[in-house]
């Protein structure tokens, strides 16, 4: 989240760039949306880079503790040993409803973590996840429904944070969350499908911003690679 907030996906528990940065905030273990100790990223954007082609936007952020990213275009390796909260990745802004192809690895030895699709909207102001592995992670919040893609079920979940960082500073904005029942760390995630799942229960996006794939990890050690592309 530009926020990183603590995915408090919805789950109990329930997942800069080529410019300057906007001014990041630490959520506390109380904020997890994944659970009572997962965070949400402050993300930072990039208005000025065009999408297509390749990746085009680098999400990076981190709060302490050893964590060793390395991004470049259309892929990026991270290793993590920390206690504390960070979320990168890389994609594009403004994100898109093409589907996303991701492959690699995502090896987490300790902690909670997620690899997802995540983004933001404005008008109104969301925070999605589409998140195709989670790892110690349990649910709360509202679930909606469910939605099959890509050779799998994903449930559907919804949460409202209240006063929480955002992309447009601290703000009151729903978080919406597709998680596959079934873990995948490469394939295709057809982004649409999501989308109109959502739109279908009353979960409406606006303008996108920022699209990536994302790592983010709380008190835990691992490492991942990946590549990235549509």
């Amino acid at each position: 989240m530009v926020a990183i907030s603590h995915l408090v996906l919805v789950l109990s528990a329930i997942a800069s760039s080529l410019a300057a940065p906007s001014p990041v905030q630490k959520r506390g273990p109380h904020n997890f949306v994944m659970g009572p100790d997962h965070p949400l990223m402050q993300a930072k954007r990039n208005l000025t880079m065009s999408r297509r082609a390749s990746t085009d936007y680098n999400q990076d952020y981190t709060t302490g503790g050893t964590v060793y990213f390395a991004p470049a275009s259309g892929e990026f390796y991270v290793s993590w040993d920390t206690t504390d909260d960070f979320v990168v990745g890389v994609g594009w802004n403004p994100g898109s409803t093409e589907p996303i192809t991701h492959a690699g690895s995502f090896n987490v030895d300790s902690g909670l973590a997620s690899l997802s699709v995540y983004g933001w909207t404005t008008n109104p102001l969301v925070e999605y996840y589409i998140m195709d592995d989670v790892v110690n992670i349990d649910q709360t919040g509202t679930q909606k429904g469910t939605v099959y893609s890509d050779g799998a079920t994903y449930t559907i979940w919804e949460n409202e944070r209240i006063n929480e960082p955002s992309i447009e500073g601290t703000s009151t904005f729903n978080q919406y969350i597709s998680i596959r029942d079934s873990s995948s760390i490469s394939g295709t995630v057809t982004v649409e499908n999501h989308f109109n799942a959502w739109k279908n229960v009353g979960m409406d996006l606006g303008t996108l911003n920022f699209q990536v794939i994302a790592v983010e990890s709380w008190d835990g050690s691992g490492n991942c690679y990946q590549t990235v592309a549509n």
